[in-house]
């Protein structure tokens, strides 16, 4: 009963450590709503957006490194080129935050695909009846032992899951990166910008600068 106990932990420990896929996202799938709008903008955000799309590992790793990586569709009302490097966001109507590079929220939440090479050192056995005399394995109890290294398959799959994972996020993050857009007169952009300290934000109120 004990040797199940202690399998069945190293089971739920494996599979608590494994790498996680990564959904992709799609901008237009975004259910904006509640928009705001003043004399030049009319605009929308949506918050947890990676829990939207079903990244819930990246989603509690964001979470715990407080960053918050929002959704936004802007709409340029006025007969002037608008600039996202010159537009102001608050927290409610008064608290003014600032968005943080995109590379540096990738860089936080990744996943760390290298170190899942180290399962490489795991090895299983597998009993069999000994046959007399056996070489390569260890005989107890009538039985050979025969190492397995299953370390190296599970570490490559988990490796090629997070490199996976970690490259399809990249990418969807370069696409939507609204930092450094353009929104043209009578256009509108949807996109991402990554916050620090602004999950309880309840409403994002977006202005240009003066």
């Amino acid at each position: 009963m004990r040797k199940k106990l202690h399998f069945l932990y190293i089971v739920i420990i494996l599979i608590a450590s494994c790498a996680r896929p990564y959904h992709r996202m799609n901008m237009e799938l975004i259910p904006f709503k509640d928009y705001k709008e003043d004399a030049n903008l009319k605009y929308a955000s949506r918050l947890g957006v990676l829990y939207n799309f079903k990244n819930f590992y990246f989603a509690k790793r964001e979470q715990r490194k407080d960053y918050s990586l929002m959704a936004f569709t802007i709409y340029n009302k006025s007969e002037k080129i608008v600039y996202v490097k010159d537009l102001q966001f608050s927290c409610g109507a008064s608290a003014p935050i600032s968005y943080v590079p995109i590379p540096e929220l990738y860089n936080s939440i990744k996943q760390k695909a290298g170190l899942y090479w180290l399962y490489s050192v795991g090895v299983a056995v597998y009993p069999k009846p000994a046959p007399g005399k056996a070489d390569g394995g260890l005989i107890k109890n009538e039985k050979l032992f025969i190492p397995l290294p299953f370390g190296v398959v599970f570490g490559a799959a988990n490796f090629g899951i997070a490199y996976r994972a970690n490259k399809k996020m990249k990418q969807d993050f370069e696409l939507y990166d609204i930092t450094n857009k353009v929104i043209q007169p009578g256009d509108s952009i949807k996109g991402l910008l990554a916050f620090k300290s602004a999950a309880n934000c309840g409403d994002i109120f977006i202005s240009v600068k003066e």
